[in-house]
């Protein structure tokens, strides 16, 4: 992976995160996480080590983007989970949508699932089901939007490399 390459996709991760705080400000509630997408994505094409490595670098971006974590690190240790999660359903060749649905449903449900603990742990208050409907949503974006990312990523390196 050249430098160009990795500012291409730190520059689309942080485009996502910075899209979710947009559309927080705006109280747009619940919303798909596109940066999980984005993970999810690059998990499927790389494997679980490139998904814990991208996780973990969007995770820490999203611990510095505000609203940010209450605990510096929660985040980031939770995306690379998920990224890690998603590399092991990598499988070679095309992937149905259905399958990368299910796989970013999981790491949904593992970004949430913390996120919630932590809410619970402080005594906030939990929407379960704007947490399930946000969950059903980065699963339904995941499915249309990792196959077009993936296919770029081929693309590139098919150009590339010939």
């Amino acid at each position: 992976m050249g430098p160009v390459a990795v500012l291409l996709r730190a520059g689309a991760v942080l485009a996502a995160a910075l899209l979710l705080v947009v559309l927080g400000v705006r109280h747009v509630s619940p919303v798909p996480d596109l940066v999980l997408v984005l993970v999810v994505a690059w998990a499927l094409l790389r494997g679980p080590v490139v998904g814990a490595a991208v996780g973990l670098g969007a995770g820490w971006l999203l611990d510095l983007v505000p609203p940010g974590s209450g605990h510096l690190g929660v985040l980031a240790l939770t995306y690379a989970a998920a990224g890690a999660l998603a590399g092991r359903a990598r499988v070679e060749g095309p992937v149905s949508a259905l399958r990368v649905a299910g796989v970013a449903l999981a790491a949904s449900a593992v970004v949430e699932g913390v996120v919630v603990l932590g809410a619970l742990v402080v005594g906030a208050p939990v929407a379960l089901a704007d947490v399930a409907l946000s969950c059903l949503l980065t699963a339904t974006v995941a499915a249309v939007v990792v196959p077009l990312v993936v296919g770029a990523e081929r693309g590139l390196v098919r150009r590339r490399y010939g």
